[in-house]
């Protein structure tokens, strides 16, 4: 795959399908845990989730014969999170999801252009701060986010080595 040769742009409803598959293989690729129902709402629920509501979006990375390369999505936070309970003002707290890059094309600038189209999209939305939380375990992401600009919140470490991070827009 050649990076110059993807695009990146909002999923459609006719993208579904494909970026559940894409999703579902990196979920079991990255914690080997398919099925599980916690990780796995959103992306049965996509279009709910991330389509219809005019403040949450989902880019896709597309390949020109339409193949999804990676995703990254945006919902406003609903404070489920019980360790962070109150912490964020909610209408203005944006929680970054679901970023994930094809391991054949990582390391190659596309997390940052996604992050770009990401952060766009929360300023235009009114959103004060993004917040994510992500794991340790995870290959480049904690990493990625810290260079990004990204402070952590919380580490709550354990064997899911879970960090939780935001950045102030």
């Amino acid at each position: 795959m050649n990076k110059e040769d993807l695009v990146i742009r909002p999923i459609r409803p006719a993208d579904i399908k494909a970026v559940q598959s894409f999703l579902l293989r990196q979920l079991k690729e990255l914690f080997s845990q398919e099925g599980q129902p916690a990780m796995t709402e959103d992306v049965w629920g996509l279009e709910k989730r991330y389509v219809e509501p005019a403040n949450c979006n989902m880019w896709g990375i597309f390949t020109p014969a339409g193949e999804v390369a990676g995703t990254a999505a945006i919902c406003t936070y609903n404070d489920r999170i019980a360790l962070l309970k109150g912490r964020y003002n909610l209408p203005v707290t944006a929680e970054v999801g679901r970023c994930y890059i094809d391991q054949r094309l990582r390391r190659q600038g596309l997390g940052a252009k996604l992050l770009a189209e990401m952060t766009a999209f929360c300023r235009e939305q009114g959103y004060a701060i993004m917040y994510l939380h992500t794991h340790r375990f995870l290959p480049g992401g904690f990493n990625f986010w810290k260079k990004e600009g990204f402070v952590i919140t919380l580490d709550e470490g354990g064997s899911a080595e879970l960090v939780h991070m935001e950045k102030w827009l």
